[in-house]
């Protein structure tokens, strides 16, 4: 990509696997102790939910910086609004459902392995469902949308400024320009893809503890496996920028 979008996009990269490292650590410390099930779920749901505002935010950043050709001014106003918003709220929505209750051990009907969200066998289902939402699942599809669409506006801006060709104001003034702008073009095809690979095996589970109410579904092995390989790898999801 371009060099002069490579600090800040790679310092969000940086925050990303911040993220996902504290939601691994985290998870090492155990389900069984009720005390440490609650903090470890309190830091799992700050921390993905910061993974998922940086990996929006990244493709919002690309999209100011190619799209709209922000100033410098204006990228270091989104910059500090950036880090306010993918550090605070996660921590506001954490610390709330911790004060709340709601956390706890989810009994692997939608995490696999981890405490979340604390299931109940009570009436107020709808409570932890909407807890579910707040604290991952919603944010989660909200995502899968948001870096879809920037990434495939910048996607379509690149191809249309290839279209105009060596023209002023263009980025593309050069052959090698042309041909970067190609790669990046190309690349920004996967970040989607991949993000949504990662993490849609979790959204599944999701989807079917709702459908399947007022039972719980049966564990499918192939699917919890791949929850736990790809849940907490979201900055894979931005390495064909890189490669």
């Amino acid at each position: 990509m371009w060099p002069d979008l490579r600090t800040n996009s790679r310092q969000m990269i940086v925050f990303i696997s911040i993220g996902d490292f504290l939601v691994a650590g985290s998870n090492i410390i155990g389900l069984y102790a009720k005390q440490m099930c609650n903090i470890q779920a309190t830091i799992n749901i700050a921390a993905v939910l910061s993974s998922f505002f940086w990996t929006v935010y990244l493709s919002v950043y690309f999209y100011l910086t190619i799209c709209k050709q922000i100033s410098m001014w204006s990228e270091r106003l989104a910059m500090y609004l950036f880090h306010i918003t993918a550090w605070g709220i996660p921590l506001a929505i954490a610390i709330a459902a911790y004060v709340e209750g709601a956390v706890g051990s989810s009994e692997d009907y939608v995490s696999s392995g981890w405490c979340w969200i604390k299931y109940t066998h009570s009436g107020k289902r709808w409570k932890m469902v909407l807890w579910m939402c707040i604290a991952g699942k919603g944010w989660e599809i909200l995502a899968y949308i948001a870096i879809t669409v920037f990434y495939v506006l910048v996607k379509f801006h690149i191809r249309r400024e290839l279209k105009m060709g060596f023209v002023p104001g263009s980025h593309f003034l050069t052959q090698r320009s042309v041909e970067v702008a190609k790669r990046a073009e190309y690349k920004l095809t996967f970040i989607p893809v991949v993000f949504i690979l990662l993490r849609i095996w979790g959204t599944i589970r999701f989807f079917r503890f709702l459908a399947d109410y007022p039972n719980n579904p049966s564990a499918l092995d192939w699917l919890v496996i791949l929850q736990v390989s790809t849940d907490h790898c979201i900055q894979w999801s931005n390495l064909p920028l890189y490669v």
